[in-house]
């Protein structure tokens, strides 16, 4: 029979794996998208977006990030809307 404290402890569990899970996620998305401005747009913009998305969590807005890398002309244009972006998110 499971206790109320083994119970919660497996939730603790649980919920550890899945942050680091998530964190992994965030991590690789970033280590990915740097590697693509770099190729866009060099590696001073490519190290300065990884600065920028540190901390950011997975999902939308590095999605967003990847759209932006497409759709902007220059470096400085995709880290500007990645700075507003988490300026934003952080407020």
């Amino acid at each position: 029979m499971t206790t109320v404290l083994e119970a919660r402890w497996d939730q603790w569990e649980a919920g550890v794996r899945q942050e680091g899970i998530e964190r992994g996620r965030a991590e690789q998305g970033a280590r990915l998208l740097a590697r693509q401005a770099a190729l866009k747009f060099g590696a001073t913009t490519a190290k300065r977006l990884e600065a920028l998305l540190k901390g950011l969590p997975a999902g939308k807005d590095l999605d967003r990030v990847g759209d932006w890398i497409i759709e902007c002309a220059a470096g400085d244009e995709l880290l500007l809307r990645v700075a507003a972006m988490r300026e934003a998110s952080a407020g």
